[in-house]
């Protein structure tokens, strides 16, 4: 082969090499100083669970592992990688695979797996653990969508031998990586921060860290995720109520005035609005209506109007971080009149199962629906039928999910109106 030819081929190569790495949507990187999952900016908010990648471990584990983390504020989860050779030169195949396994649970609830290289079990020795870093940068070249954590007393020599077998992947080092890892205490002025074992000393979008696998550090991360206004004493006005839903039980959520009970997530508080005794959202920029406090077994109806072709959804148990529909549920609203139901239609447990029927009504008109969560027992109805039911402990994908949360009224790009909001809590 000449040697333009060969030239040609070696940067064909690379190109096809790199192409590979780069197909991953949820690509981990740093551009700019700023971390980012795929095309987006990503602030990490991990807690350790450091065995849930070990062989063995199954989905629902991680799932659950994943839910309790979201509960308090947390978007990330912090593990460490098994399947070391005495000398570091070999990884196990279901060790490479179980940490494979984590990153699957979360990539559609916009979770990042974070592995920690240098954990309890990689190998001892200043050989060992060197080669410990390359054998771990080869068997992932291509899991561009992890965060890879070095840390310890030879975490330079450990970094940088990683990073000669993949620099592409993203590192978190003291000084080497592409963040750089500090105590709580510290403060660095070089490239984004991943603060160790502790918090920030402010909770901003720059503000990454990976808090230790203990029961302070849900404790912790709860108290400094809860948003003033949680602490507000809620007292529903019940005025607006019938006789009837009086004598039931039931209270008002929403009362027709005001957001008495509500927060309005996200920069754009101006939103959502109140007209006529209903809610609206009219424009863009807010992350949903969601309540002051959470709830556990409840029934609660509403009304609710969408435009043709329009999106929106109630969010029920859910968490405080993470992707709600995934870890909590959610009734899925759709302005899909006179369409055949799937998983994603009006009355569907979304993505997860579909309604019996469409029972929605024509365009432009009020559509009633209800929802009951008695522990493990789900009950959705729309206009008076009941459409949807479901035992969570019978269905896989429910089984992990979270027994109690906030509810969120949810944030899509079409204009939705909310009015009746009624709620009653069951023992």
């Amino acid at each position: 082969m000449s040697r333009p030819t060969f030239v040609i081929a070696c940067v064909l190569a690379s190109a096809l090499s790199w192409n590979a790495y780069a197909q991953d949507k949820n690509a981990v990187s740093v551009a700019a100083r700023t971390l980012k999952r795929g095309a987006n900016a990503y602030t990490v908010r991990a807690i350790s669970v450091p065995e849930i990648g070990k062989p063995g471990v199954t989905r629902e584990d991680v799932a659950r592992a994943m839910n309790r983390i979201a509960t308090v504020g947390g978007n990330s989860i912090c593990f460490d990688v098994y399947g070391a050779s005495d000398d570091g030169k070999s990884i196990a195949n279901d060790a490479v695979e179980a940490a494979r396994q984590v990153h699957a649970v979360g990539a559609d609830r916009a979770v990042v797996s974070v592995i920690n290289v240098m954990g309890a079990p990689a190998p001892h020795g200043e050989k060992a653990r060197l080669e410990w870093a390359r054998t771990v940068a080869k068997a992932f070249a291509k899991d561009t969508g992890f965060l890879f954590l070095i840390t310890g007393g030879d975490a330079k020599q450990c970094a940088r031998a990683f990073n000669r077998v993949s620099k592409h992947l993203t590192l978190a080092c003291e000084r080497y990586g592409d963040l750089d890892v500090i105590a709580p205490d510290e403060k660095s002025w070089k490239k984004p921060q991943l603060v160790l074992g502790g918090l920030p000393h402010q909770l901003d979008d720059a503000a990454h860290f990976v808090l230790m696998a203990d029961q302070s550090s849900y404790d912790t991360l709860e108290t400094a995720s809860a948003l003033p206004e949680e602490s507000q004493q809620w007292t529903p006005d019940n005025s607006g109520l019938s006789p009837e839903e009086r004598a039931e039980g039931f209270v008002a959520l929403f009362d027709g005035t005001t957001f008495n009970g509500w927060i309005v997530l996200g920069a754009k508080k101006d939103a959502w609005t109140i007209a006529d005794g209903a809610l609206s959202r009219n424009t863009g920029g807010s992350q949903g209506l969601r309540t002051i406090r959470r709830f556990k077994n409840f029934h609660m109806k509403w009304e609710w109007n969408l435009p043709t072709g329009g999106n929106n959804g109630v969010h029920f148990r859910a968490p405080r971080a993470q992707r709600a529909s995934k870890v909590g549920f959610e009734y899925q609203m759709l302005g899909d009149y006179g369409k055949d139901p799937d998983k994603n239609s009006t009355g569907a447990i979304y993505d997860v199962q579909a309604p019996a029927v469409n029972a929605s009504k024509p365009h432009g008109e009020w559509n009633a629906s209800e929802a009951i969560f008695d522990g493990t027992h789900i009950s959705y109805y729309l206009n008076g039928q009941k459409v949807n039911e479901a035992d969570m402990d019978a269905v896989d994908e429910l089984r992990p999910r979270l027994r109690e949360g906030f509810i969120v009224l949810t944030e899509h790009n079409d204009q939705v109106m909310y009015r009746n909001i009624r709620i009653k809590e069951l023992p």
